[in-house]
């Protein structure tokens, strides 16, 4: 399958760069053309068509993200490019899209093409980009949604909806708030990294709860959270516990 792609970055030496690694290690990826700018990328998609964009953030004059917000409908996959700050990279990783750090290595670019390939065949875009373009605009917002991965798609929710999240070998359920529980296949760990800036807390190696939904704290070392559950603390992990619990 030959990809259809256009690389976006106001750095002329990174997208040299860029091109020599995905002409050198990626045959499927056809390069259609560059852009230094949102405008003379929003022109060259339009006309162009891509599959897929290599896309840097942080441009002058207008953002990768204030290039995405000129389309009423988004018909491509995005690979951000960036060297951008973690809220970022947080927004990109709630909505289940693509990035590499610059600069890009080889095996971090063969993950996020195959994944890319993956979601290009999926057709799942507007949702993922309207939700991304939300988020961004609500830094660390509990209104935000995150896309949660299944084996039938992304579902995507709230995060003041989601109560706590408890691991499970490489999966996680997800438990909402007066909706039932979604099995995702990002582990304990994906979702502590995603959610912890959320007053979302690890209060045991299986267990990561919202803090906001908590009920009783219970002096043997356990939490009834709203939808009375019984979660453990850690016995290490009790005293930053409650440090955390009186800064909320």
């Amino acid at each position: 399958m030959q990809i259809k792609s256009l690389l976006i970055d106001d750095e002329e030496k990174l997208r040299k760069s860029l091109r020599h690694k995905l002409e050198t290690h990626f045959p499927e990826i056809e390069i259609l053309g560059e852009a230094s700018t949102a405008a003379e990328a929003f022109e060259k998609i339009v006309n162009l068509k891509p599959d897929l964009i290599f896309l840097d953030i942080a441009m002058p004059r207008e953002t990768g993200f204030d290039l995405l917000k000129k389309f009423n409908e988004i018909e491509f996959e995005v690979i951000f490019v960036t060297g951008y700050d973690s809220f970022a990279i947080e927004a990109i990783q709630f909505c289940a899209l693509g990035y590499v750090m610059k600069p890009a290595e080889i095996s971090a670019l063969r993950m996020s093409i195959d994944n890319a390939v993956k979601r290009i065949n999926g057709k799942q875009n507007k949702q993922r980009f309207e939700e991304l373009l939300t988020n961004v605009a609500k830094p660390n917002s509990q209104e935000n949604k995150i896309g949660l991965p299944t084996s039938e798609g992304l579902d995507f929710v709230k995060v003041e909806d989601i109560v706590r999240c408890e691991g499970s070998d490489k999966y996680t359920k997800v438990h909402i708030y007066n909706d039932k529980s979604i099995l995702c296949s990002y582990n304990i760990g994906m979702f502590k990294k995603m959610l912890e800036p959320y007053d979302f807390y690890l209060s045991h190696k299986s267990h990561l709860i919202n803090m906001h939904h908590m009920k009783k704290y219970n002096k043997e070392g356990t939490i009834k959270m709203i939808d009375d559950a019984i979660v453990p603390v850690s016995v290490r992990k009790r005293t930053e516990f409650m440090e955390k619990v009186e800064r909320l």
